[in-house]
């Protein structure tokens, strides 16, 4: 196929005058199609810094608020502890006075008790002091004599048993034994027995003759004068 100058010149002028429509009804609203689009994505990219921003401001507002919120909680908190530190002290300085008032009322009670126990005991030993002697006028002539010479002396060997309200010692027993012995003037050979019913002290039997000291012979006493 033979090409002729006139035949490129007019493929040429049909190449430039499509170019120019195409650029007319193609080129310009497609350039407009995305200036339009470029400015709607910058459109939302402004919209969407800005709608950061102020969630950033709204952030540092929410922090500023939770951090004076804090504060403030702290701030009660510390005026609560020293409120309740204060109440504290206060109850345990009253608790104090109290206890002073109670300790000294325990005190003047007990000063009192202890006066009237001494009192007392005055009483039961005199009560005691008369029952002893009442004991003493009941022992036989001879007995009453010996105590009252305060004689020493021992005369033969008596057997007979003793009872003492609790289990005694030898020491004791044998301090017991000396007393009986200087009260009766003799020496004693006695079987010792446990009897709870005395309560205290002992009770010696020695040749039919009961030789009672103990607490229980004493309550009676004091329960038959009362009576």
């Amino acid at each position: 196929m033979e090409l002729y100058p006139i035949d490129i010149a007019i493929h040429l002028v049909n190449i430039i005058i499509l170019y120019i429509i195409l650029r007319v009804l193609l080129w310009n609203p497609v350039r407009k199609f995305m200036a339009d689009r470029e400015e709607r994505v910058q459109a939302q990219m402004d919209e969407a810094s800005r709608l950061q921003a102020e969630a950033q401001k709204s952030k540092e507002e929410y922090d500023r608020q939770l951090a004076e919120a804090k504060e403030t909680c702290e701030q009660l908190m510390a005026d609560g502890r020293k409120q309740a530190m204060a109440s504290s002290q206060k109850y345990i300085d009253g608790a104090k006075e109290e206890a002073k008032q109670i300790v000294a009322q325990a005190r003047t009670v007990a000063k009192d008790e202890k006066q009237r126990a001494l009192e007392d005991a005055k009483c039961e030993l005199s009560e005691m002091a008369v029952e002893m002697a009442r004991r003493v006028l009941q022992f036989d002539k001879e007995t009453r004599d010996r105590i009252a010479a305060g004689a020493a002396e021992k005369n033969g060997v008596r057997k007979g048993t003793l009872k003492t309200a609790e289990t005694c010692s030898a020491e004791e027993i044998a301090q017991i034994t000396s007393q009986l012995e200087n009260l009766l003037g003799c020496s004693l050979e006695l079987e010792t027995s446990v009897d709870p019913k005395l309560v205290g002290g002992y009770a010696a039997y020695v040749d039919g003759r009961v030789y009672d000291f103990s607490y229980a012979a004493q309550l009676e006493a004091m329960r038959q004068r009362l009576a």
